[in-house]
């Protein structure tokens, strides 16, 4: 099977995961940094979800998931130990046209999660198909070693160059030309050495007075909390 890639915009929206394992709790903390509003629905969780339960950053249900547990969801997961369970989650959410995931049986799924690599607003997702979650893994984690953490400020300088760049009105040839130079400068190993002299020099030389990291808005993040 081959599956359509998209990225979905959940900010504040109500998601309902069914089970509180260490399954669920990965899943309530993805869906919980992509902004999500979590429902977790099981009689036993862990002590993070519990955690988060006190904090008001999830709401909890203490019992077993219901028919009629997804009204107004726009997106489940279903992680329980029961497979009635999952079957129930899944045919309730196929009714009501509700994307939805049970953990480790892609045949009740409408979506699957891919392997990630997140850097700030950059985003890389990796999959198999559901064939060899080892294999998504292991390409995530050299991915990892190729985009570390300065790629989070890097994508920061390139959306703010990209903003500044449109307001001015420049055309388009030269935006690209521009981004595109970005792109292929050693940036990101600057950042990483916190080197903000050789970005505001290279800024200045590429586009000009009036560009530089502060008139950007971007901070470097400082060494000790790297």
């Amino acid at each position: 099977m081959r599956y359509y890639p998209v990225f979905l915009d959940i900010k504040g929206k109500p998601c309902v995961i069914v089970g509180g394992g260490e399954v669920a709790e990965r899943k309530a903390l993805s869906l919980l940094s992509a902004g999500a509003s979590v429902k977790v629905i099981s009689p036993n969780a862990t002590k993070t979800l519990n955690t988060l339960v006190k904090e008001g950053s999830i709401e909890r249900l203490r019992r077993k998931y219901k028919k009629g547990d997804l009204n107004g969801a726009v997106l489940a997961i279903s992680a329980s130990d029961s497979k009635e369970v999952n079957k129930a989650v899944y045919e309730e959410a196929q009714e009501a046209r509700i994307p939805v995931n049970v953990v480790d049986d892609p045949a009740h799924c409408g979506f699957i999660v891919p392997s990630v690599v997140q850097r700030g607003g950059l985003t890389i997702a990796i999959s198999t198909g559901g064939r060899s979650p080892l294999l998504a893994k292991t390409i995530r984690q050299e991915l990892e070693k190729s985009y570390g953490e300065e790629y989070e400020t890097f994508v920061e300088v390139l959306g703010a160059v990209r903003k500044k760049l449109l307001k001015s009105g420049v055309n388009r040839v030269k935006k690209e030309r521009v981004i595109k130079d970005l792109i292929a400068s050693p940036m990101p190993g600057w950042i990483k050495e916190n080197a903000d002299r050789e970005i505001n020099s290279f800024l200045k030389g590429l586009l000009g007075q009036g560009y530089s990291l502060s008139s950007l808005g971007v901070k470097l993040k400082d060494k000790d909390k790297k």
